[in-house]
């Protein structure tokens, strides 16, 4: 019975019987643990609430409080409940062990017992009880890690999509710069250099036939730069999105696609126009603007519908097409649709893409920026 223990663990024994209390005393101390004996449960039961042993071995016939109810009591309690408890008792009925077990004892050893049996159990449920203490730790330093690691990644989420919404306005005011620039500068400079060559036109008819034909072919380039000036403009701010408002502007976009893409185009909306924060509005335009593009670079359709709706809070906008649509019928992650999902995400609104029939884009904006959709 000389068996080592590491770490001395800590036995209390409840028995109101001492011989059999000090028996079982002497030769788990000799093995090498540490024994808390006492004849009294409600003593026992607060030594346990001092301090939790490792095991409790627990006779069931005590007069006062019988085994059975202070081990009810002690897995009633968060400090106790997770003692392993050992019942002793020379009852052999089969209705007793399973009310035991039925209380969360671990194990049951009949009386009279072998100390070579009680010493096989005591120390198998110890060892039981500090795998599971280990693994428990081991639970909790890996859960602490992987919430480290998520709040980690959110905060990293979060700086990326501040850094996206940023790098977004300054892509739009850059826009708004450039487009200003083409109408206000070059657009003047070509307005002015058409009237003067319609003039020159004017005065070249004297001259000849191959004058006047280099002429016209001067103006004719001057018309078709001033509305390719004109588009370029349209395309990086859409004056119309600030002296009309959203819906004005998209249906001239949808007209314009329409027009040269010969793909019908066809938007229907709940309202003539939208009260909506300046950035949601932005972002509703530039959602259309790129589906559209994705569809002449991508679908093969010879249909888009365009739906805007308002419900509550949330401005709706359904875009679909009957072209070839995704291949497995997920959107595939390219960059086109990844700006969509990241423009939708970072003014609080929702998309799906599905890709099954056609390609069907429909993204939930909230109206301003910062609610939720």
């Amino acid at each position: 019975m000389n068996t080592i223990i590491a770490e001395r663990p800590d036995i209390l024994i409840v028995d109101d019987t001492a011989a059999s209390l000090d028996l079982l005393s002497d030769f788990l101390a000799q093995a090498g643990y540490t024994v808390r004996p006492t004849q009294d449960p409600r003593m026992a039961l607060r030594s346990a609430l001092a301090k939790a042993p490792e095991l409790i071995l627990l006779d069931v016939r005590m007069p006062g409080m019988d085994g059975y109810e202070l081990c009810q009591r002690l897995k009633d309690n968060p400090k106790t409940r997770e003692i392993p408890v050992i019942f002793l008792s020379a009852l052999r009925e089969t209705e007793d062990k399973v009310r035991g077990f039925s209380l969360g004892a671990v194990d049951y050893i009949a009386k009279p017992f072998q100390p070579e049996e009680v010493l096989a159990r005591v120390r198998t449920h110890i060892e039981l009880r500090r795998l599971q203490c280990r693994l428990e730790e081991r639970v909790a330093e890996r859960t602490e890690q992987l919430r480290q690691s998520s709040d980690e990644l959110r905060a990293s989420r979060e700086r990326l999509q501040e850094l996206a919404a940023f790098l977004q306005s300054v892509r739009e005011e850059e826009r708004t710069a450039i487009a200003r620039e083409l109408h206000d500068e070059l657009g003047q400079a070509l307005t002015a250099l058409r009237i003067d060559l319609a003039w020159i036109n004017r005065q070249c008819k004297t001259l000849g036939p191959d004058v006047q034909a280099r002429a016209d072919a001067s103006c004719a380039i001057v018309e078709r730069t001033i509305d390719a000036v004109r588009r370029i403009s349209e395309g990086l701010r859409p004056g119309m999105l600030d002296v009309l408002g959203l819906t004005a502007a998209i249906e001239h976009l949808v007209e314009q696609f329409a027009k040269r893409n010969d793909i019908p185009c066809y938007l229907t909306s709940d309202r003539d126009e939208f009260a909506i924060d300046d950035q949601v509005s932005i972002a509703v335009f530039r959602l259309i603007q790129e589906a559209l593009t994705n569809v002449v670079r991508h679908a093969s359709a010879t249909r888009v519908d365009i739906t805007l709706s308002q419900d509550n809070n949330t401005i709706c906008v359904d875009i679909r097409d009957n072209g070839i649509g995704l291949a497995t019928g997920e959107p595939k992650q390219g960059f086109g649709l990844l700006g969509m999902r990241e423009r939708v995400t970072m003014l609080g609104g929702t998309i799906d893409i599905d890709g099954s029939r056609g390609t069907r884009i429909l993204a939930r904006f909230p109206l301003f920026k910062g609610e939720k959709s």
